[in-house]
């Protein structure tokens, strides 16, 4: 019996089983290698078509991300993002959407972490009506707002505190409570139209004090109270290049104009002590751990960055050439 299979192994080396064969064997090696290459080639299309999908879904969450919200009796629902203490609740990790407040006298701190994604990053507002009321005594602090979020509230008595907007702001619209504002205090506002936009607060005053605007203004809208004073605004040189500091308090010699008359007339609302140099300390701190820094790029950009350029690229070449090298195979075998 193993001669007989060591007979058939030499036959096959001389390539005598094949002058017995009815099909031409160059037109088998062709089909072979056409299919192989059609099989590669969809397994290649499939794996970009998923690529791109993945892709895309990404985005798109990052665009919107989802809802965090706590609720009236404290629970805050399915995260592992906030941590709860009584009434104080604590990030820990970077949160991509919005966080919906429907509970008063509470305290967010960020601990240095972002809400990132464009629209509300927290919402303290009881419903979407033109003028909304919304909860009060909240604090929001050490928090770091990226891709143009903000908080929206009205006039009831929050404060905000340390926190770092990168595009976004502070928008206040309406009053429930009386004569009771808001406290803005030593928040970074870095490239917004506005940092800071009131509308229809009533009598109340919210105070903005001790902030840093880096390329951003306020916006003040219809019967709003404003008391805005000892802040830093990264255009004041420019504007006011005669000015001087008052000995060495630290202060500006001529106040600042933040509101101007259909936006280019004569200033009609000053900050009347605005500081020569930042704030030292102001915005989120520095996240204590080993994540990675939050970016500080808008939307747009971290977009583009997180996007899987290069992957894309090598996958591309590397297709072209095992599609290439196919063809070469095929038409040299049909020679």
């Amino acid at each position: 019996m193993l001669g007989k299979v060591i007979a058939v192994i030499r036959s096959i080396l001389n390539g005598s089983v094949y002058q017995g064969l009815n099909f031409n064997l160059t037109e088998l090696r062709v089909g072979y290698i056409k299919k192989v290459g059609i099989t590669l080639f969809c397994l290649v299309m499939l794996l970009c078509l998923m690529m791109f999908t993945s892709c895309f879904v990404g985005l798109v969450n990052a665009q919107t991300g989802s809802t965090i919200t706590i609720m009236s009796d404290g629970g805050v629902g399915q995260t592992d993002l906030i941590q709860r203490n009584g009434d104080v609740y604590t990030l820990t990790g970077d949160i991509f959407g919005t966080i919906s407040v429907k509970k008063d006298g509470i305290t967010i701190d960020g601990a240095g972490y972002a809400i990132k994604g464009m629209g509300n990053g927290i919402d303290l507002r009881k419903d979407s009506t033109a003028i909304p009321p919304a909860y009060g005594n909240v604090v929001v602090k050490n928090a770091r707002f990226c891709d143009k979020g903000h908080i929206f509230t009205s006039s009831c008595g929050n404060s905000f505190i340390n926190n770092t907007f990168e595009g976004g702001g502070i928008w206040i619209v309406g009053n429930n409570d009386g004569d009771i504002g808001n406290v803005i205090k030593h928040n970074v506002f870095i490239n917004a139209s506005w940092g800071v936009f009131v509308d229809y607060t009533g009598r109340a005053n919210n105070v903005v004090t001790a902030n840093n605007f880096i390329n951003s203004g306020i916006q003040y809208g219809l019967y709003s109270g404003l008391d805005v004073d000892r802040n830093y605004w990264s255009d004041y040189s420019a504007l006011y290049p005669d000015a001087k500091e008052v000995g060495r308090t630290g202060v500006w010699d001529v106040p600042y104009g933040y509101v101007r008359l259909h936006g280019d007339g004569d200033p009609i609302m000053f900050d009347y002590h605005p500081l020569v140099y930042p704030i030292k300390g102001a915005g989120a701190p520095e996240v204590d751990d080993n994540t990675e820094p939050v970016p500080t790029a808008s939307m747009d950009e971290h977009n583009l960055e997180s996007f899987p350029t290069t992957l894309i690229i090598a996958t591309v070449v590397v297709s072209v050439i095992i599609v290439s090298t196919i063809l070469l195979m095929y038409f040299k075998k049909r020679k």
